[in-house]
C-alpha cells in the first residue's frame, strides 16, 4: 500500500507516504466513524454546532490535516494493478488483480507475524452476483450481496481461522 499509493502521490506532484502515516490515515478513518456529519470537512472544524457537544477537531487530536487526509483518500492504492492491461491479459484476469494481489499480501502478512492456536476453524461462503448484468462487464466488478444459499453464479470464500482468538490466518477467493 505504502509503496502504490507513494507511487500515485508522486505522480500528481504530491508528497510521498510512510507506513506510520498510512496507519495514521485507517486510524482517522476508522474515528470519524464514531461521529454523525452531514460533510466530512466539518470534522476538521475547531468549532461545535452544540454547546453540549464538543468539535471533532480531528487535526488537532490526530495530527493529521484535512487536506492531507483528502489527499491521502484521493490517492490511496490498496494493490497493485498497471494503468493499462498487459497485452494478452484477458479483461477478467485484470480486473481481478487489485483484489487478488490485496488477498495475497493479507496471507503473506498473517503467515509472518501471527502464530495460531492448536484450534483451527475452516468455512466458506459464497457471494452472488447481481447488478449490472452480464458474466463480466466491462466498468469493474458487478455488485454482489451474501445470501445464505449457495447459487451457482457467484465468488466462493474460503477463510481459515484461530479458533481461540478468531483471527484469520488465511483466505481464498474461488472464482
Amino acid at each position: 500500500m505504502v509503496e502504490n499509493t507513494s507511487a500515485n502521490l508522486t505522480m500528481a506532484n504530491k508528497t510521498p507516504t510512510s507506513i506510520g502515516e498510512i496507519l495514521k490515515w485507517i486510524g482517522v478513518t476508522i474515528l470519524i466513524t464514531r461521529y454523525e456529519f452531514g460533510q466530512r470537512s466539518s470534522l476538521w472544524s475547531n468549532e461545535s454546532g452544540s454547546k453540549h457537544i464538543p468539535a471533532p477537531n480531528i487535526g488537532y487530536r490526530t495530527g493529521m490535516s484535512r487536506e492531507r487526509y483528502d489527499t491521502l483518500q484521493q490517492h490511496m492504492a490498496w494493490s497493485f494493478q498497471p494503468y493499462l492491461r498487459p497485452e494478452g491479459m484477458s479483461s477478467e484476469e485484470y480486473r481481478w488483480m487489485l483484489v487478488s494481489d490485496f488477498v495475497k499480501n493479507i496471507n503473506e502478512h498473517r503467515k509472518k507475524y501471527f502464530k495460531p492456536s492448536g484450534c483451527m476453524c475452516v468455512d466458506e461462503s459464497i457471494s452472488r452476483w447481481y447488478g449490472l448484468g452480464g458474466h463480466w462487464i466491462n466498468i469493474g466488478l458487478p455488485m454482489y450481496v451474501a445470501i445464505d444459499r449457495k447459487p451457482e453464479d457467484g465468488c466462493e470464500i474460503q477463510n481459515a481461522c484461530c479458533g481461540k482468538t478468531g483471527i484469520m490466518m488465511q483466505l481464498k477467493l474461488v472464482r
